[in-house]
């Protein structure tokens, strides 16, 4: 009985330690549209917004500054430890599904701390925030610009 005592003390104390860890120490934090903004509007240094999603949805749109790296990519795990160390990213994929099942990885690769948009690209599109929609070559050249006379 004594045994066990000690054991759920011991285990009381650890998790009220993690509790109290600040969030920047942690991992990851999940983090709201709301909250990836704030932290866009007055970006630590060295912040990397990282978008997981597929280079065809990529450049359909992502936000701004953001740099692409598939999760489905045979070459992921590789990329993500070419990564520089002890740098805030912002994390995000479609709907947040892919992303949350990279952060295995980014703990894995000792990376972050990871901010995690919870709901994805998808949620922050449908709020109205900034995106960006790289032009087409060819839909410059159909508008006329760039073609040649």
């Amino acid at each position: 009985m004594t045994m066990l005592c000690r054991a759920l003390s011991c285990f009381t104390l650890l998790l009220a330690l993690v509790c109290l860890m600040p969030h920047d120490i942690l991992a990851h934090k999940e983090v709201s549209n709301a909250e990836a903004r704030e932290l866009l509007a007055s970006p630590p240094d060295g912040l990397i917004i990282l978008d997981i999603r597929t280079p065809d949805e990529f450049r359909a749109g992502h936000i701004p500054a953001a740099v692409n790296l598939d999760f489905f990519s045979p070459r992921f795990e590789l990329k993500l430890a070419e990564l520089p160390k002890n740098t805030p990213i912002l994390l995000y994929c479609r709907s947040g599904n892919r992303s949350a099942q990279s952060l295995e990885y980014f703990e894995a690769a000792g990376l972050g701390p990871v901010y995690h948009l919870t709901r994805g690209f998808r949620q922050w599109q449908a709020d109205g925030l900034p995106v960006d929609v790289p032009e087409a070559p060819d839909a410059a050249d159909k508008a006329g610009r760039g073609a040649t006379p």
